[in-house]
């Protein structure tokens, strides 16, 4: 094999064992609850990983060029160092196109709970930005509903940084 490929390789395999261990300690964190009638801002950094690409065609001479669909698996780290979602796992599933845009789903795994999201994007010189809806959750995230932004930078072929901003509110 190529050195840079088992570079990479070796790098990917760090970063799970890695990843494993801070997924691990978040498990055992207290959880945090949010109650009715409460607002907040989040913002976080996430570093992500690919875990499953595919990428269909289209025919010779097709505007839209080719559909993409992928997974991305990570952690969210709380800028403001809160406990909101603060070493959250994060997972990503997503589907493109060859004109630049797209969707995703996004869930945010908590020992209290999890948070879902949907995501609409474009694609950039160096990823992908667009904006994200909550759309409620399980245990201490049902309810949750906000809107913001997201803008996730390519690092490497395989891992990516993801800017997230965002309010929410639990009704």
């Amino acid at each position: 094999t190529h050195p840079e490929i088992t570079m990479i390789r070796n790098a990917h395999r760090r970063f799970v064992k890695f990843a494993a261990a801070v997924c691990g300690a978040a498990v055992l964190a207290a959880p945090v609850a949010s109650t009715a009638g409460e607002r907040g801002k989040f913002q976080g950094l996430a570093v992500l990983t690919h875990v499953g690409f595919q990428q269909i065609k289209t025919p010779d001479g097709h505007p839209g060029g080719a559909v993409m669909i992928g997974e991305m698996d990570g952690l969210v780290f709380n800028n403001a160092r809160g406990a909101w979602l603060d070493k959250a796992h994060y997972q990503v599933m997503w589907k493109g196109d060859g004109a630049g845009t797209g969707e995703c789903l996004k869930t945010f795994t908590m020992p209290d709970g999890k948070l879902f999201a949907k995501c609409a994007g474009k694609a950039t010189a160096t990823g992908w930005e667009g904006t994200i809806e909550l759309l409620g959750g399980t245990g201490a995230y049902a309810g949750v509903k906000g809107r913001g932004t997201y803008r996730l930078t390519n690092v490497s072929e395989r891992v990516m940084w993801d800017l997230l901003d965002w309010d929410w509110e639990k009704p």
